[in-house]
């Protein structure tokens, strides 16, 4: 036992250095770019530019999505976009595995899946509520102008209710004065706080954060290793292939757990071969990091809250059982 132990602390040792490279990197494109992002996402392209923010690791760009979205200053589209492209902690840890065999094509095929099902799945949603919104436009107009059969109360009803639905996905231009909340990232620090000094943004965020999830990664490692220890490495793996259609669904349910241990552990299993490329590209669809928590908080309409988080793990689960079986083994 004291072995699984001694092998799990240095096993996430090694990995330090590696992290705590990225997550100062990671620091100077957020503080670079996060403030370019509400233009941006107002743009003609916004989900093209809310699914490449999205790529970049950590969920800030995620929380920052949901609160302009919750002012009503990107699409829904743009939103789900950076939802789909957010993978939180996991490509700094596939990075951290880059010398072992095979790591470099996981990294480049999660990235280029979520990036291209991030454009899908946000241009078709921005296209289907534009396609809605025609048609409600069209009828509204029609029983407002006194063209319907309906009572006039029922009529002012149903405008009141169109209107509201119309609401939910305008985009407001605002003016170029508007102050936007800077995000918060996981380690709860602002980004763009220019009362911090150089050391603390570039240094000690990214040394806090790299602990963080070192603790993380030396929990996994231990409790895996456990669990090989008493189980066996063949019962694990014979009962992973067996679980067939129901890993991904798991999977993708653990990544809705709003915290970066969600993103760390799916990321170790798939490393570790326990779960399949299609189970680890699920659970991460839907892990949007603080993001889906944040839009709670945001925005005002619960229902479309969760009819948000339903359609992406719907969209999640069907892509992860898909590529479950796709790509059995990767």
């Amino acid at each position: 036992m004291w072995d699984v132990l001694l092998d799990a602390f240095l096993d996430t040792l090694k990995l330090s250095w590696i992290l705590l490279l990225f997550y100062i990197l990671i620091e100077v494109i957020e503080q670079k770019i996060a403030t370019k992002m509400p233009t941006k996402l107002k743009s003609d392209y916004a989900v093209a530019v809310g699914a490449a923010f999205g790529i970049v690791p950590q969920c800030g760009f995620s929380v920052l999505a949901s609160d302009l979205y919750s002012r009503r200053q990107i699409t829904l589209g743009a939103l789900v976009a950076v939802f789909v492209a957010t993978s939180d902690e996991a490509l700094p840890i596939l990075f951290s595995h880059i010398g072992e065999s095979g790591v470099w094509l996981k990294l480049l095929a999660l990235i280029l899946s979520k990036l291209i099902l991030a454009l899908i799945i946000g241009y078709s949603v921005d296209l289907i509520y534009k396609s809605i919104a025609k048609q409600r436009l069209v009828k509204t107009e029609e029983i407002c102008d006194g063209h319907s059969h309906e009572s006039h109360t029922h009529a002012e009803e149903h405008c009141d209710d169109v209107a509201d639905a119309e609401n939910i996905h305008q985009v407001e231009e605002g003016n170029g004065d508007e102050d936007v909340d800077v995000h918060k990232g996981c380690c709860g620090h602002h980004i763009d706080d220019k009362k911090q000094s150089n050391v603390k943004k570039y240094i000690v965020h990214p040394l806090l954060h790299t602990l963080k999830i070192l603790a993380y990664i030396l929990i996994i490692n231990v409790l895996m290793g456990i669990i090989v220890y008493y189980v066996g490495e063949e019962r694990l793996a014979d009962f992973m292939s067996r679980s067939g259609a129901l890993q991904p669904i798991l999977v993708t349910l653990v990544g809705l757990i709003p915290n970066c241990a969600s993103s760390v552990v799916i990321t170790e299993l798939f490393l570790g071969g326990a779960i399949s490329f299609g189970s680890c590209l699920g659970g991460l669809i839907v892990n949007a990091g603080l993001g889906i928590a944040f839009l709670f908080k945001a925005n005002k309409h619960i229902k479309e809250n969760f009819a948000i988080v339903g359609g992406l793990f719907v969209f999640a689960v069907v892509i992860a059982i898909a590529f479950h079986y796709i790509i059995p083994k990767f």
